[in-house]
């Protein structure tokens, strides 16, 4: 089996969430059943008991894929008679607690009904790009360009340092470069950026992260650097690593036209 390169993963298809579907003009139900066996034989018997009442199976997402018992909420095309009789059949045959379908604004809109979020034993938020932009452009709006940029660099340290000690135990022992790996590969898995290149020259690492989530909010709009939040992050994490100063200096950035976000970063003097 080949080893796969991150570089490789922008020619993959990109992951659409299953906390939400939208599908214009059809009858979707949502149906949480609670607390079943997590083992293949169940599950398959449980869809197997939802399709026969006629209902056509658009998604499933459990709320764990490790832990011995899980609910499951189904996204499901149906009418409300077809959903009631699968709900019976489940609940007839033992397969769970309970089975109920939840309450939707809309009869095309499909919202999983799970909370909080968790990722990796912390709570996480998904927030879409119409509110990070938002929030990227209104502290420049509002303070300015450039304290908008010592502003957020500041923070970024903070979240940086935070982000280190949330993962201690994996990049313990590890060295500087592949320690910042790890970071700018989870951050790729939770959808921030792409790490399209690391690399150890001279004295220095070169990060070059495609679609950095911070520069793509304002992509062509400035003819200097912009993610000042990122550099931050980068900072801190390092220090806090190391027990020494970083700096990043962004050299390219999606914000000034170019093609990805490269960052130079060395200990400082």
């Amino acid at each position: 089996m080949p080893l796969v390169y991150s570089a490789s993963f922008k020619h993959v298809k990109p992951y659409k969430t299953s906390c939400l579907g939208y599908f214009p003009g059809r009858s979707v139900k949502v149906v949480l059943v609670r607390d079943v066996k997590n083992t293949h034989e169940n599950l398959s018997e449980l869809n197997r008991l939802i399709v026969a009442e006629d209902c056509r199976i658009l998604n499933i997402v459990p709320s764990s894929l490790k832990d011995p018992f899980i609910d499951l909420c189904y996204f499901l095309e149906c009418d409300s008679d077809a959903a009631r009789r699968a709900i019976e059949a489940i609940e007839k045959f033992g397969f769970s607690k309970s089975a109920t379908i939840v309450d939707s604004p809309l009869d095309d809109l499909a919202l999983i009904p799970f909370f909080p979020l968790i990722v990796a034993g912390r709570r996480a938020i998904i927030m879409r790009e119409p509110m990070y932009r938002g929030l990227f452009r209104g502290f420049r709006k509002r303070l300015g360009v450039g304290a908008a940029k010592v502003f957020l660099r500041l923070v970024g340290v903070d979240v940086g340092r935070e982000a280190y000690e949330a993962l201690s135990e994996i990049v313990r022992g590890l060295d500087v470069v592949d320690a910042l790996k790890v970071l700018l590969m989870i951050g790729q898995s939770l959808g921030f950026c792409y790490l399209e290149e690391l690399k150890l020259e001279d004295d220095a690492i070169i990060a070059s992260l495609a679609e950095n989530w911070e520069g793509a909010a304002m992509r062509n709009e400035y003819n200097s650097p912009q993610c000042s939040f990122t550099k931050g992050v980068i900072e801190g994490y390092l220090e806090t690593a190391t027990g020494e100063r970083w700096d990043a200096e962004e050299v390219e950035c999606l914000a000034m036209g170019s093609e990805r976000c490269t960052f130079i970063i060395q200990r400082q003097a």
